[in-house]
């Protein structure tokens, strides 16, 4: 079996009006920009019961050394506040950020899920997941993926100085744009296959997943898959109706 499908994830009471949004790849290097859009949308999401990010918050995250950058201060301090204001946050680990830890927890107030989860909104329940599990024919970054989340790596990655920290971000950053543009369509494509295959296994009838930037909202009766596009994209964001009811929408109208 698929060590994705194999996956127990825990389970989170969902309030109505929660949000969903993915794949923002805020650049927190010693250069990023002000992260306005996303500051802003943090402001109109004051009051919502809950703010769920579907990963790859950070173009890349290479551990705390990030922290003491002024453009990651600035994101951290506004996560925190949303916090402090009566909104968590869950934020799921994306195949950027995948190292945010509880250092990142403590310092954002945010809740962190490194597989995601199962989204439970009056009794109807929806896997949240980052979606890059459901990309299985590419056996190269599955791969991969499965040596950066080995023990060791999650072991040493926090204890870089932040010197050596940032230039590996940098070098894996690089690395991965590469290698995403080298690889053909098929090997970097979602399959829907997997994405049932992911949902059964949670007992779930829905699943909402980001990292192809790409939206799709598909339900063929057995399972209703969205795909939301990237933040800032026309349909970048769910949000919990009633009875558990998915929404989507625009992040710009939060």
């Amino acid at each position: 079996m698929d060590a994705a499908v194999s996956t127990r994830w825990p389970e989170l009471d969902i309030e109505v009006e929660s949000l969903v949004i993915a794949d923002l790849h805020l650049d927190v290097g010693p250069r990023g920009a002000e992260p306005r859009e996303f500051l802003d949308f943090l402001r109109r999401a004051r009051g919502a019961p809950r703010l769920i990010v579907l990963g790859d918050l950070f173009d890349a995250w290479i551990g705390p050394a990030q922290a003491e950058l002024a453009p990651a201060a600035r994101i951290l301090d506004a996560l925190a506040e949303l916090v402090r204001a009566g909104t968590p946050v869950e934020v799921v680990h994306g195949n950027r950020d995948f190292l945010l830890d509880a250092s990142f927890e403590a310092r954002s107030g945010a809740r962190v899920h490194a597989q995601g989860f199962v989204a439970r909104c009056q009794g109807v329940r929806t896997l949240l997941v980052h979606g890059d599990e459901l990309c299985t024919r590419d056996h190269g970054y599955q791969r991969l993926k499965r040596v950066l989340r080995s023990r060791p790596i999650l072991w040493l990655a926090p204890r870089l100085p932040r010197g050596i920290a940032l230039a590996a971000a940098r070098r894996l950053r690089r690395a991965s744009v590469q290698a995403v543009a080298e690889k053909p369509p098929e090997a970097k494509r979602q399959q829907r296959a997997a994405a049932v295959a992911l949902a059964r296994a949670a007992r779930c009838r829905s699943l909402v997943v980001g990292h192809a930037h790409e939206f799709r909202d598909e339900d063929d009766g057995g399972l209703r898959w969205i795909v939301l596009d990237a933040f800032g994209g026309g349909r970048d964001m769910v949000r919990f109706g009633p009875q558990g009811a998915l929404e989507c929408a625009s992040s710009a109208r939060a």
